[in-house]
């Protein structure tokens, strides 16, 4: 499957990047970062007014116990 995410603004602060961006997945993996990107997608994901970020984990996430998904 590949998912091409159109105009997010992208935010990686390994390489200091911060300005609207396409980005182009296949396989699960990032393939491409580039300004604009004119390629056929599965999925096209207009990410205007978005942010996109590598990484980015729920740091408030609540977990429970397997089975009690009553809780949750």
């Amino acid at each position: 499957m590949t998912i091409l995410i159109k105009g997010g603004r992208v935010i990686d602060p390994a390489t200091k990047t911060d300005k609207e961006m396409d980005v182009f997945i296949s396989k699960g993996k990032i393939q491409k970062v580039a300004d604009k990107i004119e390629t056929q997608a599965d999925k096209v994901v207009d990410a205007r007014g978005c942010y996109v970020m590598p990484g980015l984990i729920d740091l408030h996430v609540h977990l429970r116990d397997p089975g009690l998904t009553h809780k949750e």
